[in-house]
């Protein structure tokens, strides 16, 4: 068995500031995912789930944030500058995307928040936000604030096999609505065969919805099938690599997934192991229609 890369947490969340700072130098423009991690040497296929990992928000949930707060900034530090002028220096496309995002921020419109001249607020979220001229970066969290709420589960690293899999694949925003309709196609293929219970069942997720609209995400319904089996329209072929997996065993309520996820990729970066460069998938050891759900989250690994 080849063993997996490890990094460390430490080299982690280095690398994860690496990005932060990025970010920070390049907020006058929308830098893309790939860009934000390359600079911090990731590749940009599980980055957004590594950066929220290790701070708690998404890739672009960041950059919004810090934006905001460079203008709360510079409307106390240039109280003449007009509204418009301050949207634009700090990365807004006009006043009026600028004066919504703010009010959904704070709570309040730019010029209400500038009247105040206070010198701490408290954003929406209830956290204080610093408002010293110039400070770009001026809340860095690493830790997530999901880790007061840890979802039990069980980690460990396996050597798991290719499968050879019959599949339909669905667009749209992941949840629950696309997944049961792949599922519920896939089904009505396979109940007839006489495949349905006999073997492994799996999700698979093949793209950011950080960088990818909603309704193009792609959503595989997959069952493992004997080789030879032939398939029609709607449902295809395909093989799921093998090899080293982080694999997170979840018994939980089916409606609580993405908490599922997010736990899964805390435990990759807190135990220094490297994702590979393929796509993470769902295992299920039922069919999720009761009040829990037995799954597994498979993440590859990288090898030596």
């Amino acid at each position: 068995m080849k063993s997996a890369s490890m990094a460390t947490g430490l080299d982690y969340r280095q690398r994860v500031c690496r990005a932060m700072d990025f970010i920070s130098a390049n907020l006058g423009r929308d830098p893309s995912l790939e860009e934000i991690a390359q600079a911090a040497s990731f590749s940009p296929f599980h980055f957004h789930r590594i950066f929220r990992a290790v701070t708690g928000e998404t890739v672009f949930g960041f950059l919004r944030r810090l934006r905001l707060e460079r203008a709360a900034n510079r409307l106390l530090a240039k109280p003449q500058e007009d509204i418009t002028t301050v949207a634009l220096a700090c990365g807004f496309s006009s006043s009026q995307n600028f004066a919504k995002a703010f009010r959904a921020g704070f709570g309040m419109s730019p010029s209400e928040f500038r009247r105040r001249k206070v010198g701490t607020i408290t954003s929406k979220g209830g956290e204080a936000v610093s408002l010293r001229a110039g400070e770009d970066v001026l809340r860095v969290k690493m830790v997530s604030p999901n880790n007061q709420r840890r979802i039990k589960m069980k980690a460990n690293v396996k050597e798991l096999p290719a499968w050879h899999v019959a599949y339909v694949r669905k667009l749209g925003p992941y949840g629950k609505e696309v997944c049961e309709a792949a599922f519920g196609e896939l089904m009505q293929w396979a109940g007839p065969r006489g495949l349905v219970g006999k073997a492994p069942m799996l999700g698979v997720y093949w793209d950011s919805p950080e960088v990818t609209p909603p309704a193009k995400c792609r959503t595989d319904a997959c069952l493992v099938v004997p080789a030879g089996t032939k398939v029609e329209p709607p449902v295809a072929l395909q093989e799921i690599a093998g090899g080293p997996h982080l694999v997170c065993e979840f018994n939980q309520p089916a409606t609580d997934f993405s908490g599922a996820w997010d736990e899964a990729f805390r435990h990759l970066v807190q135990s220094g192991l490297e994702c590979d460069d393929r796509p993470c998938y769902e295992r299920y050891h039922d069919d999720c229609t009761g009040p829990t759900c037995r799954f597994d989250i498979c993440i590859p690994l990288k090898t030596q």
